[in-house]
């Protein structure tokens, strides 16, 4: 049924990063006698609110998502779950923030070309490492992944069976560098035991408050038991879940705010449409 107008705020207009940061260089890394990366430092970093560069995000949550964080973005293929972290990384990107992508099942060719539908290039920033595309391949990926044309600049962390140490260590090196990240995580949960996956999710989660950062986990939905997942949804610090929504003359969208720690929001679902230049956040509600 017909609506009043909506207003839309695109991309990249007023990106507001972590205003109280406190220098990465002040942590430090250490290893058990495993192996396995522990975090050690300082504590943790000054907490502060980004809008993502959508604009209006701060607006209608109260202020924005909370930095120092890890948000788990789940959706149905389409529902550009994986496009709002792009889209958040690319803008953070622009304004002198590192990125570090980590990419299992589709090489980083793919993601430049769901980018580039958005005009999101981020050619330069690959080539001076601001951003950097890490493809981590559990044993059965390598196979595949070696008879894949490889960007020179893709780096890769070749893993063994049954243990995720070696992600770990490289996510605190780049932590330590300053980098927002963003990790696709299905295939690893279809590859690894469901402790070493749960693992690395607290891992993530206290590295994030300890160095800062925000860091997204992506993972299509209907694909996992639905006690794993909501086994990682009560570990993160939000939880972002995308549908599909009736649009009028364009590709819309719905984002429902299942968790926020630390913030609380004033609305619970957020609208959006797809637009040339990424998703536009909606700041009127329908009517009828």
């Amino acid at each position: 049924m017909a609506g009043r107008p909506r207003e839309q705020f695109a991309a990249g207009k007023a990106f507001k990063p972590n205003p109280g940061r406190v220098p990465f260089e002040g942590s430090k890394r250490s290893l058990t006698g495993k192996g396995q990366s522990t975090i050690t430092g300082r504590g943790p970093v000054e907490l502060g609110m980004s809008d993502f560069g959508l604009q209006c995000i701060g607006y209608i949550l109260g202020g924005g998502f909370p930095t120092n964080s890890v948000y788990l973005l789940i959706g149905e293929p389409g529902t550009f779950y994986a496009t709002f972290a792009q889209q958040a990384l690319y803008n953070a990107c622009k304004q002198k923030t590192k990125v570090v992508y980590y990419t299992s099942e589709s090489s980083s060719e793919d993601i430049l070309q769901d980018m580039n539908t958005f005009k999101w290039d981020v050619g330069d920033a690959m080539d001076d490492g601001s951003w950097v595309f890490t493809r981590v391949l559990p044993p059965q990926l390598k196979t595949v992944a070696n008879n894949t044309p490889e960007d020179p600049r893709e780096q890769r962390i070749d893993l063994p069976p049954n243990s995720l140490h070696a992600l770990r260590d490289d996510f605190i090196e780049r932590l330590n560098e300053g980098r927002w990240s963003a990790l696709s995580l299905s295939y690893l949960m279809k590859s690894y035991p469901e402790d070493e996956v749960t693992d690395l999710i607290m891992y993530w989660v206290s590295a994030a408050h300890n160095l800062g950062g925000v860091h997204f986990i992506l993972l299509p939905k209907g694909i996992h038991e639905e006690t794993r997942v909501n086994y990682i949804k009560s570990l993160v610090d939000g939880v972002l879940s995308f549908k599909f929504a009736q649009g009028f003359e364009q590709a819309e969208g719905e984002i429902d705010i299942e968790k926020l720690r630390r913030v609380i929001p004033k609305v619970k679902t957020i609208r959006h449409a797809v637009q040339d230049n990424g998703l536009a956040i909606e700041t009127t509600a329908r009517v009828g």
